[in-house]
């Protein structure tokens, strides 16, 4: 289902657009495509033949192979405070979570017998075959307001679960925003920093002048932040188009999650792997139920 995100008063006057999550790709102009290998990458990290980089490790798996092992569920939660009566409906049902809606999240996944992975974790066994928990799920918290280090890391941690942290820099240190000691605590306590881009535009309209601005350098100042490699990104909106993906992998980045339901890219599956958004009045019996039927997708 075509779910549309309105970011605009969520993001205190961060610039964006609003965007249909399910809406298709466009195609790349032939113009500005880029070279599909990916090579030049600016980590130093291999990159595989369907020139997605890896982290340091070469692969051989045949993109066949990564899309059958593409399986983890992964969840994507944005704000995590109370309700206002300034939020859309829209809002209370996709970008916020109460802190008890939350909880309640958490404990449901926890007590079904999941077990939270880091996207290197997802990386390894799709391009290795390495083995993971019985029932593996990503959590992943998308642009960095204040509440999810503040709230959403502590319902993690009381609770032993590892969250992935989808961060805009243009945001970082503002009011309201995570700042630089918190994006460090996080990662000192072994969760991921994953990068959502400079200013979360709509990726499918970026320039050539775009690239470095909204792929290499939101990943270097995270990194220096974090001091943990910055390898994982989340699109915009959850939308991408084809002409990305070559940036994407000279960025150093070795996976990438779409934020729809459409098959992943035959050629870089690893640079659109799908995550669900997270629906705030799910019941813990339907998180449940919904991370079932994503990893029978």
């Amino acid at each position: 289902m075509s779910r549309r995100t309105v970011l605009g008063a969520a993001l205190g006057g961060v610039a964006v657009f609003t965007a249909a999550c399910g809406a298709p790709s466009i195609p790349a102009d032939p113009a500005t495509k880029a070279d599909p290998t990916g090579q030049g990458g600016t980590s130093g990290a291999p990159t595989t033949p369907e020139g997605t980089a890896t982290s340091g490790a070469a692969t051989n798996a045949a993109p066949a192979d990564i899309i059958a092992r593409a399986t983890v569920p992964v969840l994507c939660y944005h704000q995590v405070r109370p309700w206002t009566g300034d939020d859309s409906s829209y809002t209370k049902q996709a970008l916020v979570i109460p802190p008890e809606k939350h909880r309640e999240h958490l404990d449901a996944i926890k007590n079904a017998g999941y077990t939270t992975i880091t996207p290197d974790q997802y990386l390894a066994h799709m391009t290795q075959g390495a083995q993971l928990p019985a029932k593996p799920v990503i959590l992943s918290y998308d642009d960095g307001k204040d509440n999810q280090p503040e709230v959403a890391f502590a319902d993690l941690s009381a609770r032993g679960m590892t969250g992935t942290w989808f961060i805009m820099t243009v945001v970082i240190g503002n009011d309201g925003w995570t700042t630089k000691d918190q994006i460090k605590q996080v990662a000192d306590a072994g969760h991921v920093i994953g990068s959502h881009t400079w200013d979360h535009h709509d990726v499918r309209k970026y320039g050539p002048k775009d690239w470095a601005t909204q792929f290499e350098e939101p990943r270097a100042l995270l990194q220096k932040i974090s001091g943990q490699p910055v390898d994982t990104f989340a699109y915009p909106y959850g939308a991408w188009n084809e002409a990305a993906l070559p940036h994407l992998a000279k960025a150093g980045y070795s996976t990438a999650f779409q934020l729809e339901e459409k098959p992943l890219d035959r050629t870089h599956p690893l640079l659109t792997l799908r995550r669900a958004l997270a629906v705030s009045t799910w019941t813990g019996d339907e998180v449940v139920g919904k991370l079932q039927t994503l990893a029978k997708a």
